[in-house]
């Protein structure tokens, strides 16, 4: 059983409703004659205080909290997820496109931003108006504090020098409605990171300071024979154009280049990082990624890119029928073209000629490349054999997870570099010093290396067709190619000289992409920004809720009548003269107004006319 006892409140007292004012609590008589000087009833339960069934709770009540519940829910666990193990990165579609049109994707994310903050500043308007509505049915309020809370619920600026807590109160209450927006747009906006060295602009054929050391006579230093530093590189060359090759045939492979363990071929890339890679041994290439915020050490992360890579074509194979060669010692091949790379030659001490040779002409188009590969020895599948190479500046799809470097995907394959461009040079040299450097008294490390994939497809060389030997060749060429713009672009990105020229804006190739995070340190740094940003939507949240539990406790037994939004103008004019508030306003002037705000008023039926607001005689 129920029992109910009065508060014992000192006559013309008044309780303040936390965040919405006052409510009246005074012995009147009340215009409807609902009075008689006597305070309402409340149920008495522990500790006095009335009870909320759950049940109150549904309705608009439920739907103002379990929204705001939810948009809070959303802001704060997507800042979880950052947090705990990193943002989830698009696919490379997305990203590509999202770097074709920028606009559109900043318009996309202002818009959505823009809405998830109106359905905030939404629901904490609806719940303050619902809970005006809540204290008009019960104790009644004052006029001022019900104007003013009317436009709080509104986003209205409130000046009254009578009430400055009421004044300090709207202002805070439009800083941080207005603020969502822009936390949101934050949380929820994707950003471009990083930039590259592009091998297309023209200062890379220059031969000033900042290339020297890099670049000499067109080509790569570190590939000049008799160099300390040609051995380092040279020792990689094969084994890179043997990953490509592989991997074309279906076979798992991976490469290792500066620590960077690649997914099959370099495409070319130099591998951009959150910390410095060690070149050559001496060198060091500087960090090449500028995340927002500082990683902290020992803390792993992985990121996907968009990068421009050198890629080439091979095509046009010319063979010539192989012919029965005297067995000699020495062997050279040689053509009339007038560059360095127009002779080959090797020594064999076996009675089969088990070489291999190699010439290029560098023209002005593409590259001619011709190989030889003995008529009688191991490796005469070769025959002679001379293609075209045609070197293209690509963009793909770079996705650095965990210790491995992936690359797919080709975005565009539109810039075609010149035959006199470093990058077209290098890899021409770099493909003609692997095979002189492969070459044995006995065999040909490269001739094996393709021996070794065609035996893991055609075991049975009788069976083997002029295409399965080209097409392995070709996988050959593009990985060693694209392996010697890595090394182009790694001596570059390692010249302090050219590095301090990268500000120069035909010197950069910007790289977007996606940067994923795999601990929770990466934005330890930035968590008290993150806080803020997020900040003021979960205060106007805890508002909302705060003001519906209040008004639905303390009005808990009120009576209900017809739906009533004091916002509306309409309903409050009607409401008004229907409760005949004619009486309580004497002349629009300062002292009129003010006295009238004084004046409590509340909701009452009245017959005939629905609610209307009603004086509390003594208010």
């Amino acid at each position: 059983m129920t029992t109910y006892a009065r508060l014992d409140d000192p006559p013309d007292s008044e309780h303040y409703s936390p965040f919405l004012g006052y409510s009246s609590n005074k012995n009147a008589e009340f215009d409807d004659g609902r009075g008689g000087g006597d305070e309402k009833a409340m149920p008495f339960g522990s500790f006095g205080h009335r009870r909320t069934p759950p049940l109150r709770l549904v309705g608009w009540p439920g739907i103002v909290i379990l929204g705001q519940l939810t948009l809070q829910t959303m802001a704060w666990g997507f800042f979880a997820v950052l947090q705990i193990k990193g943002a989830m990165a698009p696919t490379h579609r997305v990203v590509a496109w999202a770097d074709a049109h920028p606009h559109t994707l900043q318009w996309i994310t202002t818009q959505m931003s823009t809405i998830l903050s109106f359905l905030s500043t939404l629901l904490f308007s609806w719940a303050i108006r619902q809970s005006i509505t809540l204290h008009l049915r019960g104790d009644g309020m004052s006029l001022v504090a019900f104007i003013s809370f009317i436009r709080i619920s509104s986003g209205a600026l409130i000046l009254n020098r009578r009430n400055i807590k009421l004044s300090i109160l709207a202002v805070l209450i439009i800083i941080l409605t207005g603020v969502q927006t822009a936390g949101w747009s934050a949380l929820i906006t994707p950003h471009a990171i990083g930039q590259e060295i592009d091998l297309t602009s023209p200062l890379v054929t220059q031969t000033d300071t900042t290339v020297k050391g890099c670049v000499w006579n067109g080509h790569c230093v570190v590939l000049i024979y008799g160099t300390a530093d040609m051995a380092v590189v040279a020792a990689q060359e094969p084994e890179s154009g043997y990953t490509s090759a592989r991997a074309k045939l279906g076979f798992p492979t991976t490469f290792t280049v500066m620590d960077q363990r690649f997914n099959v071929s370099t495409g070319g890339i130099l591998p951009l990082t959150l910390q410095p890679m060690s070149f050559l041994g001496a060198n060091t290439i500087p960090v090449s990624i500028h995340p927002q915020w500082k990683l902290p050490r020992g803390l792993s992360s992985t990121h996907s890119l968009v990068q421009q890579v050198k890629h080439d074509t091979v095509k046009e194979w010319l063979n010539r029928d192989s012919s029965d060669a005297e067995k000699i010692s020495y062997t050279s091949l040689y053509s009339n073209c007038t560059n360095s790379v127009n002779e080959s030659r090797a020594y064999t001490s076996t009675s089969e000629q088990n070489y291999i040779l190699m010439i290029a002409c560098l023209n002005e188009e593409s590259p001619q490349l011709a190989f030889h590969g003995g008529g009688s020895g191991l490796y005469r599948f070769l025959n002679t054999t001379v293609c075209t190479l045609t070197p293209r500046m690509t963009q793909v799809h770079v996705s650095y997870e965990s210790d491995l470097i992936n690359i797919s995907e080709i975005v565009s394959n539109d810039t075609i570099a010149n035959a006199s461009n470093p990058a077209t040079t290098t890899a021409v040299y770099m493909l003609s010093g692997m095979v002189l450097f492969s070459q044995s008294f006995v065999s040909n490390v490269i001739g094996d290396m393709l021996i070794s994939l065609m035996n893991e497809t055609v075991a049975d060389p009788s069976v083997r067709t002029p295409d399965l030997v080209l097409g392995i060749l070709e996988e050959y060429i593009r990985g060693v190619t694209e392996y010697s713009a890595t090394v182009l672009r790694a001596c570059l990105a390692s010249n302090p000289n050219f590095t301090a020229s990268l500000p120069t804006a035909a010197m950069r190739s910007v790289t977007n992409g996606v940067h994923q995070t795999e601990t929770v340190g990466w934005t330890r740094t930035a968590i008290g920004l993150t806080f803020l940003q997020l900040l003021p939507g979960a205060i106007i949240a805890l508002l909302t809720i705060y003001a519906v539990v209040v008004a639905v406790a303390h009005h808990l037994r009120d009576e209900r009548g017809e739906y009533f939004d004091p916002s509306d103008a309409m309903q409050l004019v009607a409401a008004s003269a229907a409760g005949g508030m004619d009486h309580v306003f004497r002349g629009l002037k300062e002292k009129d107004l003010d006295a009238a705000g004084d004046v409590t008023i509340y909701l009452g039926e009245i017959p005939g006319r629905g609610p209307g607001l009603l004086r509390n005689r003594n208010g």
